[in-house]
């Protein structure tokens, strides 16, 4: 008997064990179909740069100030995104909570039968503009404004039937460091402009000197960056003369503003050489060396030179080993005075004056018309040559 009462009661809790089993779980509201829905994670704050900017690519990210590990929130239909990056990035990461209005509210009727549900979607339908499911902030983060706002009851999630956006604008406008707020609400979002109070403006001067020509030359080309041109081609300026004016003119007014620019000229340049017909020149002659030593560091005597008139020439070598010494070399070149007669021609004598006219002449400076002339004189003859080149006034 007893053998049969085991057999009867296995058997009916193996029927009610397979009773359970088969018996479908309830399923819970997927988040990431639910629109307007939220996911937020939590991950470590450690080089959290990388992660935010992967996921930026990817979807809208928005992230909590503070504390010591990262908390973001991203649309929950990213979410998959979201896990298989951090999983990419081997980041340590869990889910803290899904959030959202509409999926609150099916969460809550997910028992509830069809009529309930229907009635939950009308209601739903007429109350949803009336919550802020986001607060946006815009301008300049001020932590004060943040707290007014809050204290205000505009916060994510809040019930808003009377929302008046005037009134939290004067709230904001009574702050000593707000100079300028905007509230304003469309659809569930609020929008909060503010501005903070500038330190004093600084001032700066507007440079009111004009430019100025540098040398004589006639005007072939004004290039006004700022201000007003005061010549034009052809116009002879003189050291001093005003080329550029430090303003605009508008109508009848002249506004200040700061003269800036280029201005080109047509200059000439004369360079005069005498070549006489006999000059003297130094021709050198014999050479005499001597060496001295010294031990002490200290430079010898200078010998005596065999010559009347020389050239000394002085050399130094140092040897450090052993006792170490210092080798000086005295050479003398013999130098006499000769009379030479000038035997250039008028070409070569013309080059020589023109090379050197030449190496007086700015960089940039475009060279035009060159002319030389020859004239002889009392005992030689006199070379002139002038040479004309555009070039930067000021």
């Amino acid at each position: 008997m007893t053998e049969v009462m085991d057999e009867r009661g296995a058997y009916r809790r193996g029927k009610k064990e397979r009773r359970e089993s088969e018996r479908t779980p309830r399923r819970e509201a997927d988040a990431a179909k639910i629109p307007f829905s939220r996911t937020w994670f939590e991950t470590e704050r450690l080089n959290s740069g990388r992660l935010l900017t992967a996921l930026a690519e990817v979807t809208t990210v928005k992230t909590v100030r503070g504390g010591e590990a990262l908390r973001f929130c991203v649309p929950s239909r990213d979410r998959a995104k979201v896990v298989a990056i951090c999983a990419s990035l081997c980041y340590n990461y869990k889910i803290i909570k899904e959030e959202g209005i509409l999926l609150s509210f099916i969460r809550a009727l997910g028992r509830a039968g069809i009529v309930l549900g229907t009635l939950g979607a009308l209601a739903l339908t007429a109350v949803y503009p009336l919550f802020v499911t986001e607060v946006e902030y815009g301008g300049d983060y001020i932590a004060e404004a943040v707290r007014v706002v809050e204290e205000s009851g505009v916060k994510r999630g809040a019930f808003l039937p009377g929302f008046d956006g005037e009134a939290l604008e004067k709230a904001l406008l009574a702050l000593d460091v707000v100079a300028f707020a905007s509230v304003t609400k469309r659809g569930t979002h609020v929008y909060v402009d503010v501005r903070a109070e500038r330190s004093d403006e600084h001032f700066v001067d507007v440079p009111t000197q004009p430019v100025t020509a540098k040398i004589t030359a006639s005007v072939t080309r004004v290039v006004v960056w700022s201000g007003t041109a005061l010549v034009s081609y052809g116009d002879v300026v003189r050291p001093g003369d005003e080329l550029i004016g430090a303003y605009v003119v508008s109508g009848e007014d002249k506004v200040p503003c700061p003269a800036d620019g280029e201005v080109y000229g047509l200059t000439y340049r004369t360079a005069t050489r005498f070549f006489p017909d006999t000059e003297f020149v130094r021709e050198y002659g014999r050479t005499h060396t001597e060496t001295r030593l010294s031990f002490s560091g200290k430079q010898p005597a200078v010998p005596e030179s065999p010559f009347e008139d020389y050239v000394l020439e002085v050399s130094a070598v140092r040897n450090d080993f052993m006792l170490g010494y210092t080798l000086y070399t005295y050479t003398f070149t013999e130098v006499h005075t000769a009379e030479k007669e000038n035997d250039r021609t008028e070409d070569e004598m013309m080059s020589e004056v023109k090379l050197r006219l030449l190496e007086e002449l700015p960089a940039g400076a475009k060279l035009g018309e060159v002319r030389a002339e020859c004239v002889r004189g009392d005992g030689g003859v006199y070379v002139t040559v002038t040479a004309e080149a555009e070039e930067k006034l000021n």
